[in-house]
C-alpha cells in the first residue's frame, strides 16, 4: 500500500504528525510505503524519521516570492506524476486540499475538523473530536490502519558530531523565543536560572533577538544554527527547557524529558508529548487566553509569576 500524508507545515505541527509514520505500518511490514508532502525548508525534521520512505517537498519559499497563480498550477500539476492508494491530509487547509486533489490516489482522507472547505478535496473524513493535536493525528493512522495500538516511537537520533565540548546525553537544551510575545518567559530569569544549576551544561539555541546571558555553564548558540543542526543537539541532548513553540515539539518527537513553560496557550491542547514532560504555568483565571498579546496591560502575570527556582527545582525532578 502506499499512503501520501499531507503536513507540509509549520515546524511543530510536522514533529507531532510525524508519530503516524510508524502507526501506517504497524503490523503490515514493508507492505506500506509512506511518503511525506512537506515544506522544503521543513524536510530535515522529517528526514529523521526511519519509517518515511519518501518525501516530496513544497517549494513554498519560491511560489510566494514568484506569487503567480501559473506557478502554482505548474507545480500542483507536477504532483500528477505520483499515485497512491491513500492520501491523507493532516493539515486540513485550502491549500493542502488542492495538494491533496492533485495527485493520483483511491481514496483521499481527511479530518472532520479540516477548515477553509478543504473538506471537499476528501472521500473519507476521520472523526477527530480529541483536544490534542496528536491525538487527533492518531485518530487518523488507525482509522487507515487497524492493526496501529496508537502508541507513537520517538525518532532516533541524527548522525553527526557534537560543537567541542558537548557530550552526548551531557546537556540541556535551553530554547527561549517564539512568535508570540505572550509565551515568552522574562529575559531576565535565565541568567538566575544557569547559576542555581551550575553543574549541568545548557546550550541555548533559536533564532530571534538578543538578550544577554553570561554562565560557565552556558554554550550560546543563539542565531547559530540551522535547522539541521538543531535536530543534531536536540536528538543528543540530556533534556529540554523550552517555551510553547516548534522546537519543544521536535525534542518531543526524539522522546526527550521536557520542561515547558507555558503562557496564553492551552497545554491541554498543545503540551508536548514525550516519555517524561511537566508543564510549567500559572494558575489564573485570564489563562489560557490563547492572545498574541497580553490584556492586562502587558503584565504578562502568567508567565511573570514562574520563578526561577521552581524552573529549577522541576528540572532537577525531570532528569532524577
Amino acid at each position: 500500500m502506499r499512503i501520501l500524508v499531507v503536513k507540509p507545515t509549520a515546524l511543530g505541527d510536522v514533529a507531532q504528525a510525524l508519530g503516524v509514520a510508524p502507526l501506517l505500518k504497524q503490523g503490515m511490514g514493508e507492505t506500506v510505503h509512506v511518503t511525506w508532502l512537506v515544506d522544503e525548508d521543513y524536510a530535515p525534521v522529517v528526514r529523521c524519521s526511519p519509517w518515511v520512505d519518501e518525501i516530496i517537498t513544497f517549494p513554498r519559499r519560491r511560489l510566494r516570492r514568484q506569487g503567480s497563480p501559473l506557478a502554482w498550477s505548474g507545480w500542483l500539476s507536477s504532483l500528477k506524476v505520483y499515485e497512491f492508494d491513500v492520501v491523507l491530509d493532516l493539515q486540513g487547509l485550502a491549500r493542502s486540499a488542492l495538494m491533496t486533489r492533485a495527485v493520483r490516489a483511491k481514496r483521499r482522507i481527511g479530518l472532520q475538523s479540516a477548515r477553509e472547505f478543504s473538506w471537499l478535496a476528501y472521500d473519507e473524513r476521520v472523526t477527530d473530536s480529541q483536544s490534542h493535536a496528536v491525538d487527533r493525528y492518531v485518530a487518523a493512522a488507525r482509522y487507515i490502519n487497524k492493526n496501529a495500538n496508537g502508541e507513537t516511537l520517538p525518532l532516533p537520533a541524527p548522525q553527526g558530531g557534537l560543537p567541542d565540548g558537548l557530550q552526548e546525553g551531557r546537556y540541556t537544551v535551553l530554547h527561549p523565543y517564539s512568535l508570540w510575545e505572550t509565551k515568552l518567559w522574562p529575559w531576565r530569569n535565565y541568567g538566575e536560572l544557569l547559576s542555581l544549576l551550575p553543574n549541568e551544561q545548557f546550550v541555548m539555541v533559536g533564532h530571534g533577538p538578543f538578550f544577554p546571558v553570561k554562565a560557565p555553564n552556558l554554550l550560546d548558540l543563539r542565531n547559530k544554527t540551522d535547522l539541521a543542526q538543531l535536530l543534531l543537539l536536540l536528538g543528543k541532548s540530556r533534556a529540554m527547557i523550552s517555551t510553547d513553540s516548534g522546537p519543544l515539539h521536535l525534542a518531543a518527537a526524539f522522546g526527550k524529558p521536557l520542561l515547558a513553560l507555558f503562557g496564553a496557550t492551552d497545554p491541554g491542547k498543545t503540551a508536548p508529548r514525550s516519555g517524561r514532560v511537566t508543564v510549567l504555568t500559572a494558575d489564573l483565571d485570564c489563562r489560557p487566553c490563547l492572545r498574541r498579546k497580553c490584556e492586562r496591560q502587558q503584565t504578562m502575570e502568567c508567565l511573570q509569576t514562574i520563578r526561577p527556582q521552581q524552573v529549577a527545582s522541576a528540572w532537577e525532578q525531570l532528569v532524577q
